[in-house]
């Protein structure tokens, strides 16, 4: 009798526990695939479209890109003097790999594109959102800058 409760509650715990192994259900795409469109035109050598057009960005975020291409119109010179997306000015990429990290469905999660730039091996992080059903991209950072601070400097 003992065995039989022992059996259905481990086939309960079994079915529980696979459920839980796919988070895919509860969190929506990988949000490396939702990074993974922006760095086409770059392999492919495509017109390249405004930074505030590249990623599919939180609310605040586009907010503040907006605010500084402002005051780089009127101030008649560019802010940011380099595209985040690649971390420089030219481009040649090849060996595009990207990978996500501290992945908390349904919150936030990190990724991070690695690639060879002009021969110069290259990473970019993402700070992605979970937010109206979706990943937003919420700020980009290199090796030394922040895409955030550098749009919210006055």
């Amino acid at each position: 009798m003992h065995r039989r409760f022992f059996l259905i509650g481990a086939a309960a715990l079994a079915a529980c526990s696979r459920d839980a192994v796919t988070p895919q259900a509860a969190q929506g795409p990988d949000p490396a695939a939702i990074i993974a469109p922006i760095y086409q035109p770059y392999i492919a050598n495509n017109v390249l479209v405004g930074l505030q057009d590249q990623a599919p960005w939180t609310p605040p975020m586009r907010e503040a890109l907006e605010a500084m291409l402002a005051r780089a119109q009127s101030a008649g010179e560019p802010i940011l003097d380099f595209d985040p997306i690649i971390g420089a000015q030219d481009y040649q990429l090849n060996g595009l790999s990207l990978t996500t990290e501290a992945l908390v469905a349904n919150s936030h999660a990190v990724v991070r594109a690695r690639f060879n730039n002009l021969g110069r091996e290259t990473e970019i992080s993402y700070d992605m959102v979970w937010l109206d059903g979706g990943w937003r991209v919420d700020n980009v950072r290199g090796e030394d800058w922040d895409l955030r601070q550098i749009a919210a400097a006055p």
